[in-house]
């Protein structure tokens, strides 16, 4: 028994100390990979700080007062606060970029429709179509979250879903300035759309095909082996 236990404690030695090796290594990497992205975020904030306050004295240099800056200004603060998440996070950022995208699409709409005095044409085109974009990424939030595996499924699901969105949005337009439902680069578009989806389609059946073949094989070997 003793020479029995210790030699499966030998046994099993090198394959722990391989084990352990893998998980420091990954978590260095992981944390190499969290301090690029700190890094990358902490550059991009200065970056558009940089960028608004650059705009802002220019423009009151020229002009003597702000004039047109307050649009690039506007503009780069929701950039930050839709992306910014997602360089500090990585992946796990992209729940807060969509949030955050949520919450302040319609408050940047309605600033810059203030900025430009344009009577409500902005909200009124972009309120709708940003309401429907919204939805649709976060419904491409849900499929990719629900099909962790079949990321070739959620893909091809999420093209076929993007034609509706595609289509409603061209419907809020037409009403709003008097143009076509779809013209034919809608309809190229889509038929693009559909072929792209179509095809994630079989290659998700052929690797959900081939992962069954490679689930069986073993069981036939052990099969033939025990006959």
């Amino acid at each position: 028994m003793l020479n029995g236990e210790q030699s499966n404690t030998e046994a099993e030695g090198p394959a722990a100390g391989r084990e352990n090796a893998l998980q420091y290594a990954d978590s260095e990497a992981e944390a190499a990979a969290g301090t690029t992205r700190s890094r990358c975020a902490v550059a991009f904030s200065l970056l558009l700080l940089a960028g608004s306050a650059a705009c802002a004295v220019i423009n009151t240099a020229v002009s003597g007062k702000l004039t047109w800056a307050p649009f690039p200004i506007v503009s780069m603060a929701f950039a930050w606060l839709v992306f910014f998440p997602v360089l500090k996070a990585g992946k796990k950022g992209l729940f807060g970029a969509l949030l955050a995208l949520s919450v302040f699409i319609l408050p940047f709409l309605y600033v810059l429709s203030r900025l430009l005095k344009s009577n409500g044409n902005i909200l009124a085109a972009g309120a709708p179509t940003a309401a429907l974009s919204v939805v649709f990424l976060w419904s491409v939030f849900a499929l990719f979250k629900r099909l962790k595996t079949r990321k070739q499924l959620a893909a091809a699901a999420s093209l076929l879903l993007a034609v509706p969105t595609c289509l409603l949005i061209n419907l809020v337009l037409s009403k709003l300035f008097f143009l076509p439902v779809i013209d034919v680069w809608d309809m190229l578009a889509i038929f693009l759309l559909l072929i792209s989806a179509a095809a994630l389609f079989i290659a998700d059946l052929a690797a959900k095909k081939k992962h069954i073949v490679s689930e069986k094989k073993p069981e036939h070997s052990g099969s033939r082996g025990h006959a």
